[in-house]
């Protein structure tokens, strides 16, 4: 999500240096801690826990998990990845819709940390993100951990969504898309475990998925709000390269968008469901209509997609920013996965912050 989270000033360090990146950590975690206050603590319907999960090079990825208080013989999964250009945030930022799945879906909600640049560049974040993602997709590792006793048990054959929002949908978009390619036996990894069973379902807000060097030349004429909304307020063309400088992205490799991949290939594999959110003043607002308009035009996977009129690159997050809790953002958000997890919800009832 943004990497402006206050007012610029003249004393703001450079996004682009260490000391700038150091004074945006501590903005983000005051903001945090002002976001937990507003949220307040688990509400009494639900239950909520960190877990630690421990990855193949010693990492420990603190994941959030929040389920149902009542019991619930089986309930979907959602795994939901934060954003944070990548550098920033944890899985706080994820937390209020996060309650909000769990809450009014019944759903078991992971959101898992990650490693993060510049101390760990590409493709280090979204492969400790797979590795968490892998961990979560085994259901015993849940039901026998932090859900035993609970009378809540996750079955990701009842849904398997991977969700996340800007830097975090890009992961769940790649994760999905690789995992897909393993399993139709398109591509191999290199020591990473395996995800299992398929994932049934995407929802991606605002995802960074697409560089100049290799939007398909069938789309090049619709990649244009890179300059249409370069001077956007959330993220703007500054922010952008910063991100760029701090990943080190190879933007032609799978582990940097789906669009590397031969997606009529995976199509089998690919999760049949996705949905597509972004704001139509966001920078990277042709990144998700370019991916959604390939994902119909290939017939990878039955679509949806809303394009926020007024809206730049927000999602519903933790956040304190006024469009990020906004009675249309969340009704959206809460229209997407019910349709990924073939589910109604109750609009009679209060939304959470």
């Amino acid at each position: 999500m943004s990497t402006n989270p206050a007012p610029t000033t003249d004393a703001m360090p450079d996004e682009s240096t260490s000391e700038g990146i150091a004074f945006r950590r501590r903005l983000f975690e005051d903001m945090e801690k002002a976001d937990l206050a507003t949220l307040g603590p688990c509400p009494p319907h639900l239950r909520q826990s960190t877990i630690n999960i421990p990855l193949s090079d010693g990492f420990i990825s603190q994941t959030v998990v929040v389920y149902p208080a009542a019991p619930v013989p089986k309930s979907p999964l959602i795994v939901y990845i934060h954003g944070g250009s990548f550098a920033y945030n944890t899985p706080s930022f994820a937390l209020s819709p996060a309650r909000a799945f769990a809450s009014i879906f019944g759903a078991v909600v992971a959101c898992p940390s990650y490693k993060l640049a510049p101390e760990h560049p590409f493709p280090a974040p979204v492969q400790s993100a797979w590795e968490a993602v892998a961990w979560l997709s085994e259901g015993a590792n849940l039901n026998d951990g932090v859900l035993k006793g609970a009378g809540v048990q996750v079955d990701p054959r009842l849904g398997f969504v991977l969700a996340g929002a800007s830097a975090g949908a890009n992961m769940a978009v790649v994760i999905a898309s690789i995992a897909a390619a393993t399993q139709s036996g398109a591509q191999e990894l290199a020591g990473l475990p395996a995800i299992q069973p398929r994932v049934t379902g995407l929802f991606t807000a605002v995802p960074k998925l697409l560089h100049e060097e290799m939007v398909p030349s069938r789309y090049a004429s619709a990649f244009r709000s890179r300059q249409e909304n370069a001077n956007a307020p959330v993220l703007d063309a500054t922010g952008l390269r910063n991100s760029d400088l701090r990943l080190r992205p190879d933007v032609h490799s799978p582990w940097f968008s789906p669009i590397n991949l031969d997606l009529l290939r995976i199509r089998e594999k690919h999760p049949g469901k996705a949905y597509v959110q972004c704001g139509y003043l966001d920078i990277l607002r042709d990144d998700a209509v370019i991916y959604e308009q390939i994902l119909r035009d290939e017939r990878i996977a039955e679509t949806r997609i809303d394009v926020l009129e007024g809206y730049d690159h927000v999602a519903w997050v933790s956040l304190p920013f006024p469009q990020c809790h906004s009675q249309e953002m969340k009704e959206k958000t809460l229209d997407g996965m019910a349709w990924l997890l073939g589910r109604d919800w109750d609009r009679n009832k209060p939304l959470p912050y």
